[in-house]
């Protein structure tokens, strides 16, 4: 009887520890598999967003380029669209440097498209020229923002020299461009004529005209580099202006800072280091080049040179350019 009572006993004092090592147990066993559970929802969340990704988006419902409504609803035109349309979409860095770019020079090229009463989807054949980058070359020779060759440079009234080239200026060459823009707009009477013209030359779009008894640029036969040109710029207003709908969630703040300059005149009686103009406007020489592309080498003869300063620099620079001999500076703006 007293054995039975020990062991009674010792059951009471043991058990219990038993009972609550066993649930302490189970709840470790849950929480593994609520941790589980918790991880694979997260890769599930992970999986959809890469599969949203894979899946081609829709093509818009409406697109128009300078007023001009693309005929996405045709097989054909839909075609031509998507040849341009879905590669970019996959140049996922490519676009993220545009759409930073397109903050940087949005304001400057966007003031003179307004300034000279055009259409603001110009400002996308700027891209399609040159991805936005001022220092482009292409093998044909054509360089900055717009791509103009030399001659058609200087017959626009670009100079181009050996010390200054303003087919590298952002704001001349820009007001350039929609000078041209506007001449051959004025000479076929539609905008993405215009465009072709810009891309292909007048006088080709003149006989393409002539020949085929259409002037509907829809409707034109003409050379494939002009036809994907402007179905290229109507990708790129697209998609460039619906970022997030296209799954490029690029924060403002990782914008590039816009460009904001005021012009300056600067007349000097003999050859100067530009190196000058840089420490007068306390920036790195690099900064100051960058600025201004126009300028092709570090030294430039006795000559009056229209120069770009940052705005919250003016002050500064024609200050300290006032002190220099031999030197005049005037400001512009």
């Amino acid at each position: 009887m007293k054995g039975g009572l020990l062991i009674l006993v010792v059951l009471m004092f043991v058990f219990p520890g038993f009972l609550f090592a066993q649930e302490d147990q189970t709840q470790g066993k849950l929480r593994l598999l609520e941790e589980r559970v918790t991880n694979l929802e997260r890769e599930s969340e992970g999986l959809r967003k890469e599969l949203a990704l894979l899946k081609l988006p829709p093509l818009p419902d409406r697109l128009t380029l300078c007023d001009r409504v693309v005929p996405l609803w045709k097989d054909e035109g839909r075609e031509r669209f998507e040849r341009e349309f879905y590669p970019l979409l996959g140049q996922r860095g490519r676009l993220t440097i545009l759409i930073k770019r397109y903050s940087r020079f949005f304001n400057v090229l966007s003031r003179e498209i307004e300034n000279a009463g055009l259409p603001a989807d110009l400002i996308f054949l700027a891209i399609a020229e040159s991805d936005l980058n001022p220092r482009a070359t292409s093998p044909a020779k054509a360089g900055g923002l717009w791509q103009f060759i030399k001659d058609t440079g200087k017959r626009e009234g670009l100079y181009a020299g050996e010390y200054i080239d303003e087919r590298y200026a952002i704001e001349k060459s820009t007001r350039t461009a929609l000078s041209l823009l506007t001449k051959l707009h004025n000479d076929f009477g539609d905008w993405l004529l215009a465009m072709a013209a810009y891309n292909a030359g007048e006088s080709r779009i003149r006989s393409v005209l002539a020949s085929q008894g259409s002037r509907d640029f829809f409707d034109l036969f003409i050379n494939e580099e002009t036809d994907r040109y402007v179905f290229r710029i109507a990708a790129l207003k697209e998609v460039i202006g619906n970022p997030r709908k296209y799954g490029l969630a690029i924060e403002k703040s990782d914008y590039y800072q816009p460009y904001v300059t005021v012009r300056v005149r600067v007349e000097s009686e003999k050859e100067i280091s530009t190196s000058i103009f840089s420490q007068a406007m306390d920036l790195p020489y690099r900064t100051f080049r960058l600025y201004n592309l126009q300028i092709r080498k570090d030294r430039l003869p006795a000559g009056a040179y229209k120069l770009y300063v940052p705005a919250e620099k003016k002050e500064t620079f024609i200050m300290k350019m006032q002190g220099i001999s031999g030197i005049t500076v005037q400001p512009l703006e």
